[in-house]
């Protein structure tokens, strides 16, 4: 089985990963949860540009970070995901739950138009629905730490993050015919855990659910 993990970068997929694996291993229901994230992929483009100097898919930014000049970019990479996903099905058991983890605007198109037939027929979709502010916030926290941890990190602009995650067609993922649920696991007070837990409780009926259909 496969779960495509969505939402804004910064809207919690990583925890939600980390405790909704623990709950299935604890059940028994799944024991092997390897972890697709494209962003590796979409950073080797940005190291090769900043290699060869000749900038043609993405462009130093500022703040010190990038940005994505070319969009076919972003289809590129999941042709690569759906590769290493493929790959990863030839080479696992049936108690095997790959999550692959993505952030688009797009998510109908990108799912639709990168991923193989043997892959979506396998699939289900979690999308995590977190106000565009709290993932903002997030990811300037994250950012903050990881600087102070002296480690190699850069912050979108707020302004690119907007432009580029701060709609999306979350309520069209019905057109994707892969059975999906939205859960909001965002809390409002920083470290009160009782909604994303109840949320998670319910990613794992859900999960669940549908592997018995199947």
């Amino acid at each position: 089985m496969i779960v495509f993990l969505l939402g804004i970068p910064g809207c919690g997929k990583s925890e939600v990963y980390r405790r909704l694996t623990g709950k299935l291993r604890e059940s028994g229901l799944f024991s092997s949860f390897p972890r697709v994230d494209d962003f590796p992929k979409l950073w080797d483009i940005f190291m090769k540009d900043r290699e060869s100097g000749e900038w043609k898919r993405s462009r130093p930014t500022d703040d010190g970070g990038y940005k994505v000049i070319d969009d076919s970019v972003w289809d590129d990479i999941l042709v690569e995901v759906n590769r290493d996903v493929t790959e990863m099905i030839n080479n696992q058991s049936q108690d095997t739950l790959i999550f692959v983890e993505f952030s688009r605007p797009n998510y109908v198109h990108s799912i639709s138009a990168n991923f193989s037939g043997e892959i979506l027929g396998r699939a289900a979709i979690v999308y995590l629905d977190v106000p565009f502010d709290t993932c903002w916030e997030r990811n300037v926290r994250r950012h903050e730490k990881a600087l102070e941890a002296g480690t190699d990190d850069h912050l979108v602009s707020r302004e690119e993050m907007e432009k580029t995650y701060g709609s999306d067609d979350k309520g069209d993922l019905a057109k994707l015919s892969i059975p999906y649920i939205v859960i909001q696991p965002d809390a409002k007070q920083e470290g009160d855990f009782t909604k994303l837990i109840r949320e998670v409780d319910k990613v794992y009926g859900f999960i669940k659910d549908v592997k018995e259909k199947r």
